[in-house]
């Protein structure tokens, strides 16, 4: 009989095993791919992070997870240079694209003036607000 239950405490082997099972069945659709970790820095002259991206690489995708710059230094060009690196990162490393999330009260205009395009999304997350996947494809070389 199999048990279905809530477990606060999953082991770390217990989730990789499931991640395993996932790869496993999707393999059978496309050649696994190794997942490269990417951080993108922006630093004043003393080392202070001004704000930064990361996310990974893997299946032919830039996934930016957290674009941030601190917010007494937005509006200077940092967030434009920012997505301009991931961009060259995404394309030497031949990617179709980036894609990336956004809150209503994040960055949605932004993103859109820099060419990223909704292609989905999640009402009332948090309540209230949307949440937007974005992305930004890339011509082929």
């Amino acid at each position: 009989m199999i048990t279905v239950q809530l477990e606060p405490d999953v082991s770390q082997q217990d989730r990789m095993t499931l991640v395993e099972l996932i790869r496993q069945f999707n393999h059978q659709f496309f050649t696994p791919s190794e997942w490269q970790s990417i951080a993108i820095m922006a630093r004043d002259n003393s080392g202070v992070i001004a704000g930064g991206a990361l996310g990974e690489i893997g299946c032919s995708w830039f996934y930016i997870r957290v674009l941030v710059v601190r917010e007494d230094l937005r509006h200077q060009g940092i967030g434009t240079r920012l997505l301009e690196t991931a961009e060259q990162v995404g394309r030497e490393q031949n990617c179709v694209g980036i894609h990336l999330e956004t809150l209503d009260f994040q960055a949605k205009e932004f993103y859109g003036r820099l060419g990223y395009s909704v292609f989905g999304v999640q009402e009332n997350y948090p309540r209230g607000f949307n949440r937007y996947f974005m992305q930004k494809l890339f011509e082929a070389p």
